[in-house]
């Protein structure tokens, strides 16, 4: 077995180490390894954790702007959910709304992917909690100012032309909007947002700018002018010599009397270039083909519709119709003046007082003329889409009430919107009285023929004629709205004209109910 020298091996080793630690690569390959370990994960670690600290005591001493920045670089140095918490809690109390419920989103999903439940309901609940005070910007671009190479930004941000419409959720306070493009003036303009409020700005048209560097001509262009030039000066052109458009003399472009002079210009009526003389037509030409130019790029029209994703929408109006009521029991006044008796033994009755518990009315259908309003809140998810909430309310002539409302959708075909509603709410009805009933005690049923309720006694004349029986009411309605008038523009009397139907059934606690409200509304969009 061969056996080697080790120690002097080691030896030599160490000579060679300590040779090559002279050369200035092994310096500089031991600071940058010196440097690599004083941020290490633990140094960092150690770091955010100082940071979070600070920025903790700082947010409870109120010192927002100082302990948000400190909290966000513990963040950064060491990424925890503990730390996200803190951060968005800074934010929210900061008064950056948007800011803290993107983090608390954040968090949610970190929390789960932690398998923290606990932790990501929290998140949940504080971004949900959060997204009611969002205030939401829109930034519409219409279709005469969407440019070739057009840029909008938000805050230096740009905003991508897919979100162009859509309302995206921002912090309060101010904040600038600009619009560039190549060969454009640029556009700003300043937007202030409070919490919950909804503001939309649309970029204009922007005008050109004369400054710029002119766009090429088509190279296809140049010779074509040439040739009709050509042609056009059989004898003394444009270009010759004597007085044509573009000659030294009295033409266009000579010092003497000019293409717009009464003389012999190129638009004079001597022998300028547009006159009857030997002058070119290849002024008058350019002219022509300079007109459509000017008419590339509309100017945007004050009244172009606003119908964008994700602005505010408010319709009221007026319903009138007939309100048909089928509450066939329930409660009238006070029932306790009468009684009602029923057998408890085989040779025996008990004579029970009323109650609303124990004692009903019965009442005849009430069918009656309706007249009340209608209101609509809600957001235009699209052109076509809205979603908000409906409330249908009024009084029945000859007595009784309908107040009810709910969820509710829109969707607009043409000149034409459908919608649903789910409606709950309360319903009353002025109905003839027919009778009072009492209920028997389920035990004893059986000693009383099978029969589950009896006639109150009452005494001939003492019921009233008619009363209010009321009733909580569950069911939807249909809306049917035809557009009469389409009136949009750039202020908030922007909407449109709607006559509306909204047949409604609804299911009472006792009975039915059925309204069909007709009215003249409009909508603000």
């Amino acid at each position: 077995m061969l056996s080697f020298p080790r120690r002097p091996l080691r030896v030599g080793l160490l000579r060679e180490a300590a040779r090559r630690a002279r050369s200035p690569w092994a310096r500089i390959a031991g600071a940058a390894l010196a440097l690599s370990l004083a941020v290490s994960p633990g140094v960092a670690f150690a770091q955010a954790s100082a940071l979070l600290d600070e920025g903790k005591a700082l947010m409870k001493k109120g010192k927002l702007a100082e302990a948000c920045p400190k909290i966000e670089e513990s963040y950064r140095l060491s990424p925890r959910s503990a730390t996200l918490l803190a951060l968005a809690t800074c934010h929210e109390k900061q008064g950056k709304l948007a800011t803290a419920w993107s983090e608390y989103i954040d968090l949610s999903a970190a929390a789960r992917k932690e398998g923290n439940k606990r932790l990501e309901a929290d998140a949940k609940a504080r971004g949900a909690r959060l997204e009611l005070r969002l205030p939401r910007l829109t930034v519409s671009v219409p279709r005469a100012a969407a440019v070739e190479g057009l840029e909008v930004t938000l805050d230096g941000a740009p905003v991508d032309s897919a979100s162009w419409g859509q309302a995206r959720p921002i912090d309060p306070g101010e904040h600038k909007v600009s619009a560039s493009a190549p060969g454009r003036k640029k556009w700003e303009a300043s937007v202030s947002i409070k919490r919950g409020e909804r503001k939309a700005v649309a970029v204009p048209a922007l005008a050109k700018d004369g400054s710029a560097a002119p766009e090429p001509a088509p190279a296809e262009e140049a010779p074509a002018k040439e040739t009709a030039a050509a042609t056009a000066a059989p004898d003394k052109g444009a270009a010759g010599e004597g007085k044509g458009a573009a000659g030294a003399g009295k033409g266009a472009a000579g010092a003497g009397k000019g293409a717009a002079g009464a003389g012999k210009g190129a638009a004079g009526a001597g022998k300028g270039a547009a006159g009857a003389g030997k002058g070119a037509a290849a002024p008058e030409e350019d002219a022509q083909a300079e007109e459509p130019a000017a008419a590339e790029e509309p100017e945007a029209s004050p009244g172009a519709s606003p119908k964008h994703a994700g602005s505010f929408v408010l319709e009221v109006g007026a319903a009138g119709g007939a309100l048909i009521g089928l509450i066939d029991s329930g409660s009238f006044g006070d029932l306790s003046t009468y009684s009602y008796s029923y057998n408890i033994l085989p040779e025996g009755e008990l004579i029970a007082p009323c109650n609303d518990e124990v004692c009903h009315a019965s009442f005849e259908p009430a069918i009656g003329p309706f007249a009340g309003g209608q209101a609509f809140v809600g957001v235009a998810l699209s052109e076509r889409l809205h979603l908000g909430v409906r409330a249908l309310g009024g009084y029945r002539f000859g007595g009784g009430y309908l107040v009810v409302g709910g969820p509710s959708a829109s969707l607009r075909f043409g000149r034409l919107w459908l919608g649903l509603t789910g409606l709950v709410g309360a319903v009353g009805q002025d109905a003839k009285v027919t009778g009072v009933k009492g209920e028997i005690p389920s035990e004893l049923v059986d000693r009383n023929y099978g029969r589950t309720e009896v006639d109150v006694n009452a005494r001939e004349g003492s019921l009233p004629e008619t009363a209010l029986v009321e009733t909580l009411a569950f069911g939807g309605s249909v809306e049917v709205s035809l557009v009469l008038a389409d009136l949009p523009s750039s202020s908030w009397t922007s909407g449109a004209l709607l006559l509306s139907a909204w047949p409604t059934f609804m299911k009472g606690l006792d009975g039915f109910v059925i309204a069909a409200p007709v009215g003249l509304g409009y909508r603000f969009y």
